[in-house]
């Protein structure tokens, strides 16, 4: 996954999430400087990873479609690195502050299905808050072995994924026919 084709969302690109476990922070970015705290990270050679999809927003008054890759989570920019070394950081000046990731295990779990959820390239929706209800898995599908909670929306049912760091929740839809399991 590219950030307009000139840097990846993930860095190291082949570095699973699970290999800076104990060393993930946080950014809370300034409005819309989510892309270039990550170029800035790309150029330190510090792990990062930045979460996009394809939002798309309908205008004019014919209904047209505007399709635009933005971060999936506003505002918020994770990344690996000691505690000690946070001081690399602090020349950007494009960050409100560093938030410390207590539950890295949660964290990372969360992330996973999230990815997962952005790879299906199914319509995803942001929403704020968590989403209460009953976990499932799911078992077959491009979201297999993935943990939500099923939400019914206009109809069509849906995976809620919810980041309890960032309190917001993915909802990506689900093919009628995908089996669950209550967890």
């Amino acid at each position: 996954m590219l950030l307009n084709g000139s840097f990846p969302a993930r860095f190291p690109q082949d570095r699973d999430l699970e290999e800076d476990l104990g060393l993930w922070w946080v950014i809370h970015t300034k409005p819309n400087c989510e892309r270039q705290i990550a170029s800035y990270l790309l150029n330190r050679s510090i792990s990062y990873f930045l979460p996009m999809y394809l939002k798309k927003t309908r205008y004019g008054n014919l209904g047209r479609v505007r399709t635009n890759e933005v971060p999936l989570f506003s505002g918020y920019l994770c990344f690996a690195l000691d505690k000690q070394q946070h001081s690399l950081l602090y020349d950007t000046k494009k960050f409100v502050r560093i938030i410390k990731v207590n539950d890295q295990e949660a964290f990372v779990r969360e992330l996973k299905h999230v990815t997962a959820a952005v790879k299906t390239q199914e319509d995803i929706q942001v929403r704020a808050g968590l989403v209460p209800g009953r976990r499932v898995l799911i078992l077959d599908g491009p979201l297999t072995s993935v943990e939500g909670i099923v939400v019914k929306r206009q109809g069509n049912r849906h995976l809620a994924l919810s980041v309890q760091m960032f309190n917001q929740t993915v909802l990506v839809k689900l093919d009628p026919l995908t089996r669950v399991e209550l967890i």
